[in-house]
Formats: C-alpha cells, structure tokens, sequence
C-alpha cells in the first residue's frame, strides 16, 4: 500500500540569464511560490552560497576546481532538482496539514481544497518528514556528486514541503570532433558557404569510410549538460532516474507510487503550473458569469411582463400585476439589482484574473529572459536618491501647507470679525433713516438699497420742490 505519489521534478536548462531569479528566490524568498513568511523559519538549507550571487558562485566554482566549459550565453549552466510527494504521504508520516481557503483548479484534485503545512515551532515538523528529505539529499549526492550541488533548501514556507536543489552538471569526460591535419599536424581549413551565399573558411572535419563525423573522448574536468544526461542513459535518462530514485527510497523505509513504470514526463515548472491553475479558474468565472447574466436577463423580461401587464390593469388595481402583489414584484426588482451587482463584480473579477493570467505570463517569460526583472531592480537603484528627495520636498511642501493653513484660518477670523463689523454699521444705518424718515422699518434690505440708488444718482430731489419737506428732500 502507498502512502503517496513520488514527485521528482528536473529542469536542465538554466543559463546565466536564469541565475539573478534563482538566487532570489532561495536567498530572498521571492518569486512564484504562494509562499508563507511565518514558516519560512523553518526552512532547512543543506547547501548555502558563498558568494553573494548564484551567477559569482557558478562562475568561482567552475574557475577554483579547474572546470572547462563553453563560456556563452545559451551554455547550459545549472540543473534543478525538487523532491516532494502530495500531502496524503507527508500526512502519513505525521505533519499536520490546514485548509489554506483555495482550491486546485486542474490536476487530479480538481475542486479539492489547497491545504498547507501547519508549522508553529521545529516541533510540527515530524522526524520521519526531515528523515525523508535527509534520504532525499543523501540520493542526489550518489546521482550527481556532492562537490557538484551548489544550493539546496527544505522548503516548508510553500503550499507542499519539497527538497529544492540545483548543481552543476560535470562530467569526467567527453566526446569532441576530429579534424583532418596537415603532416606539421596544423588542423586544415575549408571554404564552405552559408545560407547566404557568403563564403568562409572553417576547420575541415575528420570522417570515416563511411562519412560519419569521427570523434575522440577526452579526459578531464568538463560542465557539459548533454554529455552529463547522455551518461545518465541519454533519451531513457528522466525514467531511470525516477526508477533509481523509488528504489533508493523504498530501501530507505518509504512507500511511494512510482507511477507508470518507465515514464519520462517531463514535469511544469511552478509558473506554468499556476498559470493553468488561473486559466481554469478564469474559466470558470466566466461559466458564472454567464450563468448570472442569463439569469439576469430573465428576471429583466420577468419585470417587463409585469410592468406590460400592469398597464393593462390599471382600471382594475384590485388584481394584482400578473401574479404578484406589490411585496412580490419589490423583491423581484431588488434580486435584480443583486443580480446587476453580483454581475459587475464578477466582471471586476474576470478582468483581475486576465490581467494576473498576462501578469504570471510575462514573470515566466522574464524568468526565462530575466532581463525585465533586472531592468526593473537597476531602475530602483537609481531611483533611491531621487526618492529620498522626493520624500524631502514633500516633508517641506506639507510644513508650508500648515503654515499656510494657519495663515488661512487668521485671515478667515479676521474676516469674519469685519464682516461682523459692517453688519452692525449697516443695521444702525437703516435705523438712522427709518428714524430720519420717521418710518417702520422696512422689511427688506431693496428697500434701502432702492433709497441709497436713488440718493447716489439724484434721482430723489429732480423735479421737486426745495420746500418739500425734509423727508421728500432726502
């Protein structure tokens, strides 16, 4: 009976461009991963760099053990390895797992829940877990050399623990193409053309009776990944290394399903795998969303029938609108409005998982490039002055605000208190000339308003008498 499924994942292409992420991420725990930072902890590391990036630790490594290797920028520098099984085996062997909220999206477990590992204190983690990956580390050494491994960490911080590794794949020896020489034994030239026609002179290559390229093996130091997988059983290399890792395994105490016997699949990396996972779960947003549109839509014809009918029931407002009375037809109108709510927010959703979907995207892409990442950490850099000034200029620019805040609200009171002072004028005014007129006083201020135009443009005294009296005068 198993226990679990055995997961070992191998990619063997990384080049220096692949390095800066790499590092990063088991230096700085920073990248794909839906990483947790309170268990990160309780990561164990078997191998940590000596130096301060993983492209300086390659390159010292290669010079100080006397390693020759093709020194260009698609030479394949670097191998991954990542041993790990589902939580059914890490359960069976005594780690507590919680429900994280999410759900896979594809795979097998489909639907099922994401549960991480519940990790408090060095405690949680079971002997027979760090047992495991202690064999784990003890087969890559045998499968790859010790000497060789230049990084290797327990991962406890992600949603399955896993025994992360990478090493440089380094041979003993190597085939390489003959040339034809002359008799002082200077390697002769022949002139050859390219695709476009252009003529050049290159080494001419040695072949047999048959016209098959001759080669000679070389002893020595060599970072050469074909060869290293070509030693490992070339086209069969992925299937022995999963049937020598189960039987190494299984010796060592531990029941895992090795699946289908003799199977080189190649698994996805970590970015690919959550792209999918998105996509499946757009997908599915989408079903929903369309779902609750056509619902919509029918509550929407649902309420013009009733609204139709009930023009037709007006002289008769006893009968209720097509079935319903006013409670009914309330609440169809509010569970519309859910509906349109429910319908906008999903539209919201979508469009944030499109826009994380392109996001993930272009990281897997720049994982593999890794120029946009660099770009993006230089610019940083750059900018940290600037954002210090930044941060300066508006330290000063909100001293001013306050200041003049509190100028505003000085010249606010001042004003006030002269507003109120030509209020108090102008109320002893009218008094002053309902008295002089000797006159109620008026009720609105167009009446004094009316007076004082009349007085300023002389109005007042034209064709009257100079013996009028003082009110007709004034």
């Amino acid at each position: 009976m198993y226990d679990g499924k055995q997961v070992v994942r191998v990619e063997t292409k990384y080049k220096q461009k692949d390095l800066y992420n790499i590092g990063i991420e088991m230096k700085q725990r920073k990248g794909t991963g839906n990483y947790d930072k309170e268990r990160t902890p309780f990561n164990v590391e078997y191998v940590s760099m000596s130096e301060r990036n993983l492209y300086q630790e390659v390159k010292q490594t290669l010079k100080r053990r006397n390693i020759e290797y093709l020194n260009k920028p698609n030479t394949n520098l670097l191998n991954g390895i990542t041993f790990t099984s589902g939580n059914e085996f890490f359960e069976a062997l005594g780690m507590k797992f919680i429900d994280s909220g999410r759900t896979y999206k594809t795979g097998d477990k489909k639907g099922q829940a994401v549960k991480t590992p519940y990790i408090k204190s060095k405690e949680d983690i079971p002997q027979a877990v760090s047992y495991y990956f202690d064999s784990c580390m003890d087969f890559l050494k045998e499968y790859v050399g010790e000497e060789n491994i230049l990084l290797a960490q327990i991962h406890y911080d992600e949603d399955t623990p896993h025994l992360q590794a990478y090493y440089i794949p380094v041979v003993n020896k190597v085939k390489r193409k003959c040339y034809v020489k002359d008799k002082e034994g200077n390697v002769v030239k022949e002139e050859v053309k390219n695709k476009q026609g252009k003529t050049s002179l290159v080494p001419k290559l040695l072949r047999d009776d048959k016209g098959k390229i001759v080669y000679e093996e070389v002893k020595g130091k060599f970072l050469n990944n074909d060869q290293f997988w070509k030693s490992k059983g070339g086209k069969n290399s992925f299937a022995r290394l999963q049937d020598n890792f189960n039987k190494f395994i299984t010796e060592r105490g531990f029941k895992l399903d090795r699946g289908n016997i003799g199977n080189d699949v190649e698994h996805k990396t970590k970015l690919e795998h959550q792209i999918e996972e998105n996509k499946a779960e757009l997908e599915e947003l989408q079903l929903e969303k369309e779902r609750t549109k056509q619902i919509l839509e029918d509550t929407k014809n649902g309420l013009l029938e009733a609204q139709k009918s009930a023009n037709k029931e007006v002289l008769n407002p006893r009968k209720g609108i097509v079935g319903y009375n006013t409670n009914d037809v309330v609440e169809i109108v509010e569970y519309s409005k859910n509906l349109e709510k429910i319908n906008i927010l999903q539209q919201s959703e979508l469009k944030n998982k499109d826009t994380l979907i392109t996001k993930l995207s272009n990281e897997n892409e720049n994982f593999k490039q890794n120029k946009e990442l660099i770009k993006r950490n230089k610019i940083i850099e750059e900018q940290k002055d600037t954002i210090k000034e930044q941060k300066k200029e508006i330290t000063r620019l909100k001293n001013i605000v306050n200041v003049l805040e509190n100028n505003i609200e000085n010249l606010k009171q001042k004003f006030e208190r002269e507003i109120d002072k030509w209020k108090n004028l102008f109320s002893k005014m009218c008094k002053a000339i309902d008295k002089v007129l000797k006159r109620e006083p008026k009720k609105y201020i167009e009446d004094y308003e009316d007076l004082a135009d009349s007085i300023n443009y002389d109005y007042y005294d034209k064709g009257k008498d100079k013996n009028d009296d003082f009110e007709m005068r004034l």
